[in-house]
C-alpha cells in the first residue's frame, strides 16, 4: 500500500506534553461531547495517561484553534500501537480533517513504523446507531484500513456502563493479505495489559481466539 496522500490544508497537528497546556482542556471538550460515556475515560484518567511515555496525544489546529485529537498508546513488547481514541469537533467535521488528522498519526514518528490497530463500534448487527457506525467504518477502510477478520473483539469496560460490540482494524503502510494467529493474540495480550490493567491471560482473550485460523485474513 502507497502512503497516503491528501490535498494540503491549513492545519497544523502536534503532540502535547502537560495537561497545563490549553489545547489539552480543548482536546477534553471534543472528546466529552464526541464519545459515547461507556467508551469515556475520565479527564483525571486521561491526564494520567498523558504522563505515561508509551502515549502521544496530538491535537490538530486550524487558525490557533483546536479541532481534532488524537490518542495512541505503543504496545510495549510488540510491534503495533493502538489508536484509543481520534475525534473532530462537531462544527469540524466532513472538511477533511479527520483524514488529514489520521494521515498525520500515522506518520508520526513513534507510530509510523508499527501496526495501527484500531477499534471501532461494530455494524454487524442492527442498532439504532447503524448509520453511524457503518460510516466510521467506511472512514477508515477509506484511508487503508483492514479488519481482523472473524475476531469478535471484547473492549474491556472504561466506565460503568458496558462498552458496545466492537470490531478491530489494522492500518500498516504495505499491510499484508493476513496475519499469524499467535500475533493477533499478542496484540490482544498487550491491549488488555498495557491499555485496560487487565492480565495477560484474561480468559476473554481465549474467547477472542479460540475459532480464529492460524492464518488470519485481514479484510
Amino acid at each position: 500500500m502507497s502512503p497516503i496522500t491528501l490535498p494540503s490544508c491549513d492545519l497544523n497537528v502536534r503532540r502535547v506534553s502537560s495537561v497545563n497546556e490549553p489545547a489539552f482542556d480543548a482536546l477534553i471538550a471534543i472528546y466529552a461531547e464526541a464519545h459515547a460515556p461507556s467508551e469515556r475515560k475520565s479527564p483525571a484518567q486521561l491526564a494520567s495517561m498523558l504522563q505515561q511515555p508509551g502515549y502521544s496525544f496530538l491535537v490538530a489546529n486550524e487558525s490557533n484553534t483546536v479541532v481534532g485529537f488524537s490518542i495512541v498508546r505503543l504496545l510495549g513488547d510488540s510491534d503495533a500501537a493502538l489508536l484509543e481514541y481520534l475525534a473532530v469537533a462537531r462544527d469540524c467535521r466532513s472538511q477533511g480533517i479527520g483524514q488529514q488528522l489520521f494521515v498525520e498519526t500515522v506518520n508520526f514518528e513513534a507510530v509510523s513504523s508499527r501496526f495501527l490497530l484500531v477499534e471501532v463500534d461494530s455494524d454487524k448487527t442492527r442498532t439504532a446507531d447503524h448509520e453511524d457506525r457503518l460510516r466510521r467504518k467506511r472512514f477508515y477502510r477509506g484511508l487503508g484500513c483492514r479488519e481482523i477478520d472473524l475476531l469478535h473483539y471484547i473492549m474491556p469496560p472504561v466506565a460503568t456502563a458496558p462498552p458496545p460490540a466492537m470490531d478491530m482494524l489494522v492500518y500498516k503502510r504495505d499491510l499484508p493479505p493476513h496475519i499469524d494467529k499467535a500475533r493477533v493474540r499478542q496484540w490482544l495480550e498487550c491491549c488488555y495489559v498495557d491499555v485496560y490493567g487487565m492480565p495477560a491471560n484474561d480468559l476473554r482473550i481465549d474467547v477472542m481466539v479460540h475459532e480464529l485460523p492460524e492464518n488470519v485474513q485481514l479484510i
